[in-house]
């Protein structure tokens, strides 16, 4: 038996046409319009029977009584979705029912439904409403802990509103908001300085339901960075700095065997500067430590290799080379050291004339006197500094006569020659009083305009491209003597 609360009683004249004889009543009334399913409404506007259904699969049933012939058919051809229980039907009481499947479609559809009684006419219209989407995007977000943005595109045909959850309002932000029906929210991620990796909720809610998105951002990477793997240190006692960049909770290991070097005070995780001091290195030869900046939970680890260099008295280089034709010269001390016993070396040709102090320590002069041989010659010595037992070591190399060339300029600068297969060492003297080890293409500018004799001297000259002789400049070649050259 059907429930008095959903029977729709209504009297509704469907054709009004009085005064005439037709195969119908004049008046085709419903003496029950009852919807026997709550899924659909009746409404009645003019000449025109609205029946509402949501979107949900229903039906809805129409009692009615008529005074002839009459048929239903649907305008513009029939519905895939809507269905009537009869099409025609003839003088009497009838019940229709409108059938409908569920509209999982976005849109709201419509079908119209012409009923005919002779020439009069009446129509209803079934409407059934669309589905009530709220569609995101994605329901899954993932940054990198350093944060950034995202957008999420929200598809509906609802009014909906969004809010960022309790789990993520310290740190997910609107950014902006985009369209009506489809719309682009743009959120904002802050920086996350953690090692652990965090969620946030952003919930998206209208009539349709409520969707999540859920952001997922990593932790830092846990990470040791040291300014610089390798560090120098002079013999000199002194101080230095390791800059230290992590998010973990740094250790320190420092060899027992480094007890010339240590830390000046100890540093905690909120600082990133470590101090060294180092004490000077009296030996003859280089030594090493390594720096171990470790967390052993996350078993992280970086080394700083630091090397200090041996003692060194010889500021000059420990290999000199030196003309043929003799010359003053000064080794200099980086400190004072002016007992010239400590100067050892046995070469008639080379003599300690006396010492001076210069600004960094002490000047031996030595007079090198001419070597009249056509071969080089060379001599060993040591310098020793007291509290060492081990001397430092230099050479000396002398060129013989032969083979040199001459050429004359007044160029206020020139270029050293090309060479090709010299297999020893050459000597350029720039006729200035300077000379050094001849590098082609070197360039050398003299403090005053004049003339200037170069001389070039080396063991073997197979070839050289010397200058063009233009602007005064001039050649001698008896130097170079056949066969050697």
């Amino acid at each position: 038996m059907m429930n008095p609360s959903r029977i729709v009683r209504l009297l509704l004249p469907l054709f009004l046409a009085a005064g005439l004889l037709l195969s119908c009543r004049p008046e085709l009334d419903y003496v029950d319009n009852s919807f026997h399913s709550d899924a659909a409404t009746l409404s009645e506007s003019g000449e025109t029977i609205s029946v509402l259904f949501r979107s949900e699969a229903g039906s809805a049933s129409l009692d009615l009584t008529a005074s002839g012939s009459w048929k239903a058919e649907f305008v513009n051809g029939r519905a895939y979705w809507c269905t009537l229980s009869q099409s025609e039907g003839k003088r009497g009481v009838a019940t229709l029912t409108f059938t409908v499947l569920a509209n999982g479609e976005y849109d709201e559809r419509s079908a119209a439904i012409l009923f005919t009684c002779g020439k009069l006419q009446r129509t209803i219209v079934v409407t059934q409403k669309q589905h009530d989407a709220l569609l995101l995007s994605s329901d899954r977000v993932e940054l990198s802990a350093d944060g950034g943005s995202f957008t999420v595109e929200v598809q509906s045909n609802i009014d909906f509103s969004h809010r960022i959850e309790a789990d993520g309002s310290d740190w997910i932000r609107t950014v902006s908001t985009k369209g009506l029906e489809k719309s682009a929210l743009t959120f904002s991620v802050d920086p996350n300085t953690s090692l652990d990796r965090r969620v946030g909720t952003v919930s998206f809610e209208g009539v349709a339901g409520q969707e999540l998105v859920k952001v997922y951002q990593k932790g830092e990477i846990p990470t040791i960075v040291i300014s610089e793997d390798a560090v120098g240190l002079p013999a000199e006692e002194g101080t230095f700095k390791v800059e230290v960049a992590s998010n973990l909770d740094v250790e320190l290991q420092l060899p027992d065997e480094c007890t010339w070097l240590k830390e000046i005070q100890t540093k905690t995780m909120s600082t990133c500067t470590y101090q060294f001091s180092y004490v000077r290195n009296h030996t003859r030869s280089s030594r090493a430590c390594d720096l171990i900046f470790r967390n052993a939970a996350f078993s992280k680890a970086d080394t700083v290799h630091v090397v200090q260099q041996e003692a060194s008295i010889l500021l000059s280089s420990r290999e000199l080379f030196l003309p043929s034709q003799g010359d003053e010269i000064c080794i200099h001390t980086s400190e004072p050291v002016a007992d010239p016993a400590l100067f050892h070396f046995d070469a008639s040709w080379l003599e300690l004339k006396s010492v001076e102090p210069d600004a960094d320590g002490n000047c031996f002069h030595f007079l090198v006197r001419p070597n009249p041989t056509d071969q080089y010659r060379e001599v060993r010595g040591e310098i020793f500094r007291p509290g060492f037992d081990e001397p430092e070591p230099f050479i000396l190399f002398q060129f013989g006569q032969h083979p040199s060339l001459t050429y004359t300029t007044t160029r206020t600068e020139v270029t050293a020659p090309e060479m090709r297969g010299v297999d020893s060492p050459v000597l350029i003297l720039w006729g200035d009083g300077t000379y050094e080890l001849c590098e082609e293409g070197k360039v050398h500018a003299y403090g005053q305009s004049g003339s200037h004799t170069i001389r070039i001297e080396a063991l073997s000259l197979p070839f050289l491209l010397v200058p063009s002789p233009e602007n005064g400049m001039s050649f001698d070649f008896s130097g170079l003597r056949e066969g050697k050259q």
